[in-house]
């Protein structure tokens, strides 16, 4: 048998700590899979087989390749290669993948005319043929400035998505995670699941702004309309009396009246009414 001398040695301990770091950079966690879907320009979060998560987002406006400076969005399957943003505030701007110090105000908008990498980036590299140029490239996951326009095909290559909802992803997506990005639509989820598919952007409304810097919160399972509440009955018109009713109303006052009079009036009158009554007797 061949002995091998020290340079061999070195050489196969140089080999063997390569394949070792090839084999954990391309390994990615079987339990937690993101799916992108072109069609549907949503992203879904899979833990053990299961969607726990669904954001909207945006892929490139130019379609899709996988060529060098064509700002189109590579299809196939990637792996979560590195996680960069940890401890950045929400509207953080990065520039060449490094926190600038800038926070972009989205409370007030931003500028629609300039894309920027906010919040959080997760930068994927290409595990096929199809999309090996996506780290050199890169392809990332990240936060940006025109919220208003995620949900539609907007990106110069990688995945546009909200900043509240790139902050829930970085924190539930662990390193090596695999990523999918396909051109069929996601399988229907259940309604839990959709419901964090329709909150508003930051900078879409007061309520929305009210809760731009608050941390993310689990989807919740859309509230059961409940019945409405009975109206309260009118209290009844009061009828108006008739004529005949009045009349007589009035003849009872009336006598009302008389017996409350002097005693000496009460006598006169009726004394008249007797001499009157005589009278028509006597004719």
């Amino acid at each position: 048998m061949r002995r091998v001398g020290l340079g061999g040695k070195l050489c196969i301990c140089a080999l063997a700590i390569l394949l070792s770091g090839c084999v954990t950079t391309t390994n990615y966690r079987p339990t937690t899979l993101v799916r992108v879907s072109v069609h549907d320009q949503a992203l879904e979060v899979v833990r053990d087989g299961a969607p726990i998560h669904r954001f909207p987002v945006s892929t490139s406006r130019f379609g899709l390749g996988d060529q060098p400076n064509s700002f189109r969005t590579p299809l196939g399957r990637f792996v979560v290669q590195n996680k960069i943003g940890d401890g950045v505030p929400l509207g953080g701007k990065f520039f060449h993948r490094r926190y600038t110090g800038e926070r972009v105000d989205l409370e007030h908008g931003a500028a629609a005319a300039h894309d920027s990498l906010l919040t959080r980036i997760l930068w994927l590299r290409g595990l096929e043929e199809r999309n090996r140029n996506a780290y050199s490239r890169g392809i990332y996951i990240h936060g940006t400035n025109q919220e208003v326009l995620v949900g539609q095909p907007a990106s110069y290559g990688c995945i546009r998505m909200r900043n509240r909802d790139v902050l829930a992803v970085y924190d539930i997506v662990p390193l090596g995670s695999l990523v999918v990005i396909q051109l069929d639509p996601l399988p229907p989820a259940p309604r839990a699941v959709a419901a964090t598919a329709v909150r508003g952007p930051a900078v879409s409304s007061p309520q929305s702004r009210a809760t731009t810097d608050s941390a993310p919160v689990p989807p919740k399972a859309l509230p059961v309309e409940s019945s409405p509440a009975p109206r309260p009955s009118s209290p009844p018109t009061p009828r108006r009396p008739s004529v005949s009713s009045r009349n007589a109303q009035s003849r009872a006052v009336a006598h009302r009246v008389r017996h409350r009079q002097h005693p000496r009036v009460a006598h006169a009158l009726r004394g008249k009414h007797i001499a009157k009554t005589s009278t028509r007797k006597t004719d």
